[in-house]
């Protein structure tokens, strides 16, 4: 670990360790329901519209600020000044702005208004990933070793809850209501996320590093630097590259292989999520009793069993929708767990001195993933099939089940960290 006699000196916080829970808990519950709001309701609203299918393509580069956000950390780690409290600060007012946000959407009218519409929405997703620098930022800070097992549970957990609330539940007050009734209820579920920020702004943050005068500003430049991070990086990579190329091909599986479309979508919304809070509980419990590496070594050989499950599946032309289903959740549940483990490793990894710049990089470098996986699974299951694609995605985690373990003792080595 870094020495905090490196970087400045340690307080001691107001907040308590359950406290402290509750705020991340609130600060990615909303980010989870922004990402609920636009990447699973909106598609749904506006072709209820009648909005063609080529608008709604144009969502997607709503996430683009998701994969950008590493170029701004710096100005967030800059602006903290070194305090844990600072990125509070700052939570909280994006936080406000969000909820002010979400009722200007209220305020518009989705069959007439739906491009102001999205132009809102481009901002609020500027703001949420904004908001996510900070809380890394300040989770990285106030979280011990011990702990950041249960604050990436509550990232990971809460980015889940927020979801299916701001997504399928979402769809479902809009259609028995209207879309400003939606707006309002999302607006109530806001507030209710930004309690524990208010609270925690009025007992007053403290602890981390403080920043001393002598050393260098946060930037891209002195991530790259560091030899930790540059091996964190390949690890991410390495840890991603299989599931990556799965989750962009698994629910058209299920489609084209006779699951209804009714199912589909229950399984891609509330299936989804409940298996991913239940595997982020289960990542907090189990990295108490196995550790990180062992545990991370568990997850990888889940993904290649469950791949090679996958090939065999579709080598005996198996269409039993209960065990496509089965095997889908066990994925989902297995895919949240290892995020909670690579979240807690990639929290290790951090530099004290720009903890929102490190972390950020690290899951940009996860999201730059999803797009190029994403993009080659798709194409290449175009023209050669499913069988050829899963046979490719086993592959890939059998080069993460090598190549990961090892590059995360490296990367844990040169980073200073215990493993």
């Amino acid at each position: 670990m870094y020495a905090s006699e490196s970087y400045g000196r340690l307080r001691p916080s107001s907040v308590g360790p359950g406290g402290m829970l509750s705020l991340l808990g609130g600060l990615y519950a909303t980010q989870g329901l922004l990402g609920g709001l636009v990447h699973e309701a909106m598609p749904v609203l506006l072709r209820a519209q009648g909005v063609g299918l080529d608008v709604i393509g144009l969502l997607s580069l709503l996430f683009l600020p998701s994969a950008i956000k590493f170029l701004w950390a710096p100005a967030m780690d800059r602006a903290a000044q070194g305090s844990a409290h600072r990125r509070l600060q700052w939570a909280r007012a994006l936080q406000c702005a969000l909820l002010a946000g979400v009722l200007a959407l209220s305020l518009l009218t989705l069959q007439s208004q739906w491009g102001a519409v999205i132009v809102v929405l481009l901002g609020l997703m500027l703001l949420s990933v904004t908001q996510d620098i900070a809380t890394d930022g300040m989770a990285v800070q106030m979280l011990a070793a011990d702990q950041r097992r249960w604050g990436n549970t509550m990232q990971i957990g809460g980015s889940y809850s927020g979801y299916i609330l701001g997504g399928g539940m979402l769809v479902v007050v809009v259609n028995a209501t209207d879309w400003r009734s939606g707006m309002l209820y999302l607006s109530a579920l806001l507030l209710l996320c930004t309690a524990p920020t208010l609270w925690a702004c009025r007992r007053g943050l403290q602890g981390g590093v403080i920043a001393v005068a002598n050393h260098a500003a946060p930037s891209l430049k002195a991530a790259w630097r560091r030899p930790g991070m540059r091996w964190g990086m390949a690890t991410v990579i390495a840890c991603q590259a299989s599931t990556r190329w799965f989750t962009a091909i698994m629910l058209t599986y299920l489609l084209d292989r006779g699951m209804p479309l009714g199912s589909v979508g229950l399984l891609s919304g509330a299936g989804l999520a409940l298996a991913g809070v239940a595997g982020a509980v289960l990542g907090g419990w189990l990295l108490k009793r196995l550790g990180r590496r062992p545990l991370l070594q568990v997850c990888l050989g889940l993904y290649l069993a469950i791949q090679l499950g996958y090939v065999a599946i579709e080598a005996s032309g198996l269409r039993s929708s209960t065990v496509l289903a089965a095997i889908f959740l066990l994925f989902c549940t297995t895919m949240a767990l290892g995020f909670v483990v690579l979240y807690t490793a990639m929290m290790d990894w951090c530099s004290p001195q720009q903890p929102g710049t490190d972390f950020s990089l690290l899951q940009c470098t996860d999201a730059l993933c999803a797009i190029v996986f994403g993009l080659s699974a798709g194409a290449f299951t175009h023209h050669l099939g499913y069988g050829w694609s899963f046979a490719v995605c086993a592959v890939l985690a059998l080069l993460g089940l090598v190549l990961a373990p090892r590059w995360y003792v490296r990367t844990s080595q040169v980073s200073g960290n215990s493993l």
